[in-house]
């Protein structure tokens, strides 16, 4: 009886010592798991010691650099993109008009050729060769103008419309379109007058009378029409020599196509600060359409202008940003009947007249800019008319 006593103690006192040694050795973690926790835990390590090393580095490397080079590198810089290249410029300025007015602001094509410049409380008139014809006084600011084929003159004022006919008395005063509006543009048809607002982001087309016909441009989803979008009070209209309707969607652009009725046929047009496409908030500003169909842009931001053809693939620079004054704006366009260009420069009080050449100048001064070549041929200053 005591020997099986002691055994039964014994085996107590094993079976407590291993139920201990299991109870320790559960506490444990695998040493397969201990490995994987350790791999991570270098990972991460290597990671972060990593990315430290490239900011560090990389951040001198740039902070050098622009000790170095005296420039912001991380600022906005479109200085490659204003210089005109000498391959790309097909035309000449042949004339300069000079316009004695404090401000001006439109120009318009009439027939014959003469040239119409409006600004403030006037509109002057000018021969195709620049020569100073008449004054039509006006009671306040011309913004735009059109001249319809007969001579009558089409004046934008802030919020209606006024015609004057060739003599330059008055004809007509319509009604206001409110005190929102803010018209920008001209464009007469055979039957039509378009008139763009920029207020109501919308062209009104109306009859030779001053009666509403319709409004163009909507936004409407079902007819795939998206609406204009307009920054800033740039918005101009043409009518080409089919007689279709040309829209300038300056926020998105382009140029949209529309019949009289306002019906959307086409558009085209890309955002792109190279000279093929248009950049900023919101260019084109102004157009004008040749009678083959090739269309005319004048822009802001990068001030320049250039020529596409009817299918809106880019042709030709007219004038680089080298041309214009810094920041200049208004650079409103027309053309005439011997497909000569005419630029408004508002900054010199000026307008510009401009002529296709048949070959690019082989001879002058070149100045080179980054590998990019602009042309000036001394002494082919263009001539100037004062009035």
């Amino acid at each position: 009886m005591a020997l099986l006593k002691k055994k039964t103690k014994t085996n107590q006192t094993k079976q407590k010592f291993l139920r201990g040694s299991r109870g320790q050795f559960s506490q444990k973690a695998p040493p397969g798991r201990r490995r994987q926790k350790n791999d991570r835990l270098l990972t991460i390590i290597i990671i972060v010691v990593s990315l430290a090393g490239i900011f560090y580095f990389g951040g001198r490397a740039i902070l050098e650099n622009s000790k170095k080079n005296g420039e912001n590198p991380f600022e906005y810089n479109i200085e490659y993109f204003k210089k005109s290249g000498a391959a790309m410029l097909h035309y000449d300025e042949v004339k300069q008009v000079k316009i004695n007015l404090p401000k001006v602001y439109g120009i318009a094509v009439g027939p014959e050729d003469r040239l119409y410049v409006s600004g403030d409380n006037s509109v002057l008139i000018f021969d195709k060769k620049g020569g100073f014809l008449s004054t039509i006084k006006t009671a306040g600011t011309v913004y735009c103008l059109a001249v319809d084929r007969n001579g009558d003159v089409y004046l934008g004022k802030k919020d209606r419309i006024e015609v004057y006919d060739g003599s330059g008395a008055a004809k007509a005063r319509w009604e206001s379109l409110g005190e929102d509006a803010i018209i920008t543009s001209i464009a007469i048809s055979r039957q039509s007058v378009f008139v763009a607002d920029a207020g109501s982001r919308v062209v009104l087309r109306f009859d030779k009378s001053g009666k509403l016909q319709g409004r163009i441009g909507e936004k409407n989803e079902a007819k795939d029409i998206p609406g204009f979008v307009i920054p800033s009070p740039y918005f101009d209209t043409a009518v080409d020599p089919d007689g279709f309707l040309w829209v300038v969607n300056p926020g998105h652009h382009s140029l949209e196509n529309y019949t009289e009725a306002g019906d959307f046929r086409a558009s085209w047009g890309k955002s792109s600060l190279a000279a093929a496409g248009f950049c900023g908030c919101c260019n084109p500003t102004h157009i004008a359409i040749l009678e083959d169909g090739s269309f005319v842009t004048g822009e802001k931001g990068i001030a320049r202008v250039k020529v596409y053809n009817r299918l809106g693939e880019f042709v030709s620079l007219v004038a680089g940003p080298d041309r214009f004054v810094e920041g200049v704006v208004g650079l409103d366009l027309a053309v005439d009947s011997a497909g000569r260009i005419y630029v408004l420069d508002p900054a010199k009080k000026t307008v510009r007249i401009f002529r296709k050449n048949k070959l690019l100048p082989r001879s002058g001064l070149i100045e080179v800019f980054g590998g990019v070549g602009t042309f000036f041929q001394k002494g082919s200053d263009p001539p100037e008319v004062k009035i």
